[in-house]
């Protein structure tokens, strides 16, 4: 492990997983461990000193619920949260993590949270979650159990994720796992000393997979659940990960993402994020977008029947990005009907008991020394999370902009962005009366733009993903593309690039669907006359002037 400087933070208040420590004002840090917790007495000469005044200090956040991407460890410790477990990944992205956590803790790379994983999961044939991940293997029955488990231990996973989901509860109709080779997997998964996690959407669904031994459900309940399935699903003893932040996903009336609205949020987000969740907001829709009230409600039934409750997000799901959409799930939560205590204390200490990793989740002598500084009381308002003023993990100061403007950050994106595309194909072969966007061509092959199903309607997009119009039907959106599609190419364009809030005018001299090639209309800008390539998570392009 690295070193640094022993340091201590003074004049600070101190939670430490189930509630504020009465008398603690200083903690002190040393070799990447919490050394000393009291007052102004575990000082030591030498320390660097942390002016806390005014500000809370809590353990290093646990998001209970992830699926990895490129990054997304180095991503999430800079929004405070310090560990990660992941809900299925392939080892393709797996292995990168890992690696990018050894060189953290070594102190050759950047800061990143620590991670646990479940591999892939455990799912019949053509199963969820097939759509976003296939290929990999699958479970024909109860005989493949014990090898698929050993398959996940010898890859290093320190947990089991088990799919029961017919896909019933979004009105579809896919294959899932009988109950028998549920009940062989956790027998498998436990012999080899793993917990379980079941994964199943619905409250009936809940309860089988708590019948049959699993340790932790991977989701609260989307319907509402009965004070008889409350009841056995606490008989049974599960722990529940929240992810009340799916509904993040969905635009509120102002047509503004949820992450984007919280200001201290959104301006911690690097300016490739925004834009994804920005264009998220741009996708089709159901015309009813779900509220959450069942999954609120089965939450705070489940902590008041005596269940552990963690918190969790689902991330990168639409409309959530590691670590930011944690803070929202706290606010979730205390939403719900939870203290600002209780979501605080699913966030750090709950999941680290569940999870079995004894040296963090609190803030106590010995412990990771995984700690975020935050300004104001977050017992108090629950907001007060997002105003982070430090994070350390293993006593190293994470950078936020080490990552902002990376390549680890663009790959990330990236790939968020070939997920999606990789979704949207399988829902066409799968389904192709759903509403998918579908690119547009002239008679000659000549490629005009793309006509993209939104919740307004269809809206016209030029090849590189500019809105054209406003969304109407979709013949509509045909007939602008066939007269605009090329045309408005070589119109004056408005273009902000990166973080800079300027919108400068310039000439499209190229474009393609991932970048377009720009030329200043400005005289006195120096440029090369052939322009200059920019990647289209570098900018915004707007054809009317947008208000400044």
């Amino acid at each position: 492990m690295s070193t640094h400087q022993p340091f201590t933070i003074t004049g600070v208040r101190v939670f430490s997983g189930g509630g504020l420590l009465p008398g603690a004002t200083h903690v002190r840090v040393q070799s990447g461990r919490i050394a000393g917790v009291g007052d102004a007495s575990v000082t030591q000469p030498g320390d660097a000193v942390v002016d806390g005044s005014g500000a809370t200090l809590l353990p290093g956040l646990i998001d209970a619920h992830v699926h990895l991407l490129p990054g997304c460890t180095q991503l999430a410790a800079t929004f405070g949260v310090t560990t990660v477990i992941d809900m299925f990944s392939k080892p393709e992205t797996i292995t990168p993590e890992r690696s990018a956590i050894a060189a953290s803790t070594s102190g050759q790379g950047p800061v990143c949270a620590d991670m646990r994983t479940s591999g892939i999961g455990a799912t019949a044939p053509g199963g969820h979650p097939t759509i976003a991940y296939a290929p990999f293997p699958y479970i024909t029955g109860r005989q493949d159990a014990a090898p698929f488990v050993a398959g996940r231990v010898a890859e290093g996973a320190t947990h089991l994720k088990v799919i029961y989901d017919d896909g019933s509860g979004a009105m579809l109709d896919i294959p899932a796992l009988d109950i028998p080779t549920i009940e062989a997997l956790v027998t498998a998964a436990h012999d080899s000393g793993l917990p379980v996690v079941a994964h199943a959407s619905s409250a009936a669904g809940a309860v089988t997979v708590a019948r049959c031994g699993v340790d932790v459900l991977a989701h609260a309940p989307f319907d509402r659940m009965t004070d008889g399935q409350i009841s056995e699903v606490a008989r049974c003893g599960v722990a529940v990960i929240t992810t009340l932040s799916v509904i993040d996903g969905f635009p509120g009336n102002d047509g503004v993402m949820p992450l984007l609205a919280q200001p201290q949020l959104a301006g911690r987000l690097s300016a490739r994020w925004r834009r994804v969740i920005e264009r998220q907001a741009a996708r089709w829709m159901p015309p009813q977008p779900p509220d959450g009230a069942a999954q609120r409600y089965n939450t705070v039934a489940m902590l008041e029947s005596g269940l552990r409750v963690l918190a969790g997000t689902d991330v990168p799901n639409p409309g959530l990005i590691f670590g930011a959409s944690l803070h929202r799930e706290l606010q979730h939560l205390v939403n719900a009907g939870f203290t600002p205590g209780e979501a605080l204390t699913a966030a750090t200490s709950t999941p680290a008991e569940v999870f079995g990793m004894a040296d963090r989740g609190r803030i106590a002598v010995g412990h990771r020394a995984d700690i975020v500084l935050v300004d104001g009381d977050p017992t108090a308002d629950i907001a007060s999370t997002q105003q982070i003023r430090g994070v350390w993990v293993l006593g190293q100061r994470a950078q936020p902009r080490a990552y902002t403007g990376s390549e680890t950050e663009h790959e990330g994106v990236r790939w968020q962005r070939d997920s999606v595309q990789k979704i949207v194909k399988a829902i066409e072969d799968m389904w192709p009366e759903f509403p998918t966007p579908h690119e547009v061509r002239r008679d000659d092959g000549e490629l005009l733009g793309r006509a993209v199903p939104t919740s307004g309607g269809w809206q016209a997009t030029t090849i590189f993903g500019a809105p054209l119009g406003v969304p109407g039907d979709h013949d509509e959106a045909l007939s602008i593309l066939h007269s605009r599609g090329l045309a408005c190419l070589s119109d004056p364009w408005w273009v902000r690039i990166g973080d800079d809030p300027t919108w400068r005018q310039s000439q499209i001299i190229e474009a393609a669907p991932d970048r377009v090639r720009l030329r200043w209309t400005d005289p006195m800008v120096d440029q090369s006359p052939s322009g200059q390539w920019f990647g289209l998570d570098d900018v915004d392009l707007s054809l009317d002037r947008p208000a400044r």
